[in-house]
């Protein structure tokens, strides 16, 4: 079967603290970059399968994503730049916003091929070759973002802002999506 399971956080309740709930979306980004590869290699999959697997990557990398990019954006980075930060910590987040950039134009490029997908079922074997290509440039480039993002910030972060920014972080990723304080 082409789509897999919903993505189950490991616990029901939602972490409390907001570098777990940034590493659920990481887990959850994972698992929509793989099932965008199988889909660009299901050629003998049924078309209700593959029409709902593109509708499923394209809703989670147009909806989900980008409040996650927001969380690091908008809520992580300005907190990280007000703390006294080694130069490889800046050249860090530097880079991490650099790779929001990368990804959104490999985006730009698969999200029309999703929708078309969801569309038109049956254009999978017309759409595979380049949806191949861009799903794989997709994973390789998101997969170094995300090991960017758990092995040098989030363990910055997670050490070095003051509590009453890492409760404003968490409120502020909760209010991006619809979560109660």
């Amino acid at each position: 079967m082409l789509v897999p399971l919903r993505f189950q956080s490991p616990s029901s309740r939602p972490p409390e603290d907001p570098f777990s709930l940034l590493l659920e979306c990481h887990q959850r980004i994972r698992t929509f970059l793989a099932l965008g590869q199988r889909l660009a290699g299901a050629g003998d999959a049924p078309h209700r399968e593959v029409a709902e697997a593109a509708g499923r990557v394209e809703r989670y990398f147009t909806v989900g994503l980008p409040k996650h990019v927001a969380d690091e954006d908008l809520s992580l980075a300005p907190r990280l730049r007000e703390l006294a930060l080694s130069a490889d910590v800046l050249a860090a987040l530097e880079k991490m916003e650099q790779q929001h950039r990368e990804l959104e134009a490999l985006l730009e490029r698969l999200v029309p091929r999703w929708q078309k997908l969801q569309a038109n079922p049956e254009r999978l074997a017309s759409l595979a070759p380049a949806l191949a290509l861009d799903s794989e440039q997709l994973a390789i480039k998101m997969e170094q973002h995300l090991l960017l993002e758990e092995r040098v910030l989030f363990p910055v972060a997670g050490a070095q802002l003051p509590e009453e920014s890492v409760v404003a972080l968490a409120a502020e990723m909760r209010a991006r999506r619809g979560m109660a304080p």
